[in-house]
């Protein structure tokens, strides 16, 4: 059986879709019609005018009610696995609180665009970038210490599984015995 034929477990990957669609659809019209700059534009500027505010408020209205679903499966999930636990069982309720507060206030951000709150979704965008910096100066530290290494090892004269060619005057470096 797929993952997706398995009861609801589509939900989370659905929710995802719609979401990146929503912002990449708006994006889209915004560019086509000019009324932003495809370089460098803000999120909020992507839905503060006709049509793509509308494109954006119907595709975030659904993406909130998906959110609501992927929610509550997730509170059910989780009560069905522990129903004992007094400490998971308000853990999880309030979870579920604050996924549901989220999806009202994401419903919201759908429906009523203006120029304040344009102005308000670009200062926090902006806070969001500044704190993301600070994060990142703040764990450079860690980053630093995380390196990659890539070792290869060629097992044959060939990179195939096959028979050597018979032509023994090839001499690039990948495939020559010179390594």
């Amino acid at each position: 059986m797929w993952w997706f034929q398995q009861g609801l477990s589509f939900l989370p990957s659905a929710l995802v879709i719609w979401t990146a669609a929503a912002f990449i659809f708006s994006y889209i019209t915004a560019i086509t019609l000019h009324h932003v700059d495809p370089a460098l534009p803000y999120i909020s500027d992507t839905g503060t005018i006709a049509p793509e505010k509308c494109v954006f408020g119907v595709m975030l209205n659904v993406t909130a009610v998906l959110s609501v679903a992927t929610m509550y499966v997730r509170y059910k999930q989780v009560h069905a696995l522990s129903p004992e636990e007094r400490r998971i069982i308000r853990l999880n309720k309030a979870g579920l609180i604050l996924g549901l507060l989220s999806c009202l206030g994401l419903s919201i951000v759908a429906n009523f665009q203006g120029y304040v709150l344009h102005m308000i979704t670009t200062a926090a965008e902006w806070s969001m970038s500044f704190s993301f910096f600070g994060f990142f100066l703040t764990y450079i530290r860690d980053f630093q210490k995380i390196s990659l290494r890539v070792e290869t090892n060629l097992q044959g004269l060939t990179l195939y599984d096959a028979a050597p060619c018979p032509i023994n005057n090839e001499r690039t470096r990948l495939l020559s015995r010179d390594l």
